[in-house]
């Protein structure tokens, strides 16, 4: 076995540490409806850390995310996620999210509960996630790990409200968004 993985409980799972998430291989996305229609989104710029402990449900996740990083590839839209209709860029620069429990749910499955602060309004959530492997970096010495997660949540709950009526009925923009993270992080301690 590699010194960049351990075994546990019949797993292999990331040696303990912190471990600094891979900004290149790493994605923070949304997706929500658009009239009857899907819209993906991003942010491109964030940082966070993984504390891997020895056991694994005493491990923690902490998540920054610049809020006038988001993208998603029309410029007029994108300007008005930035804006006091959405997440209003100039007084909110960040969103964070802070782990507050770990579950392994079965295999290499588990949850993620933690605060989530939009717009200076925290809330609960949990993230259902998959852990995807550790091993050696591409150094060949550095461990590194991966894993995806998601949760859906209710915009309306962070006070991200906006919406318009439109003609065919129902508004333009659905209150629920589902968000989807890819995660690859290597040990920095």
């Amino acid at each position: 076995m590699s010194q960049a993985v351990r075994e546990v409980e019949g797993l292999e799972l990331p040696v303990t540490g912190t471990y600094a998430l891979d900004v290149a291989h790493t994605s923070v996305e949304f997706v929500a409806r658009h009239m009857l229609s899907k819209v993906r989104g991003r942010f491109t710029e964030f940082s966070g850390q993984i504390e891997v402990a020895e056991r694994p449900e005493e491990s923690s996740v902490t998540v920054e995310i610049a809020t006038a990083s988001v993208q998603t590839d029309t410029g007029k839209r994108d300007d008005h996620l930035k804006s006091g209709d959405f997440f209003q860029i100039e007084e909110y620069p960040t969103i964070s999210f802070r782990s507050t429990a770990v579950r392994r749910t079965g295999g290499t499955t588990f949850e993620l509960d933690g605060d989530l602060t939009i717009k200076g309004v925290t809330k609960p959530v949990t993230l259902t996630g998959e852990f995807l492997g550790a091993g050696p970096g591409m150094d060949g010495e550095t461990p590194m790990l991966a894993a995806s997660a998601r949760t859906t949540i209710d915009r309306d709950e962070w006070g991200i409200n906006w919406n318009m009526a439109v003609e065919t009925g129902g508004f333009l923009v659905s209150k629920k968004v589902d968000l989807e993270i890819e995660v690859e992080a290597h040990k920095v301690a």
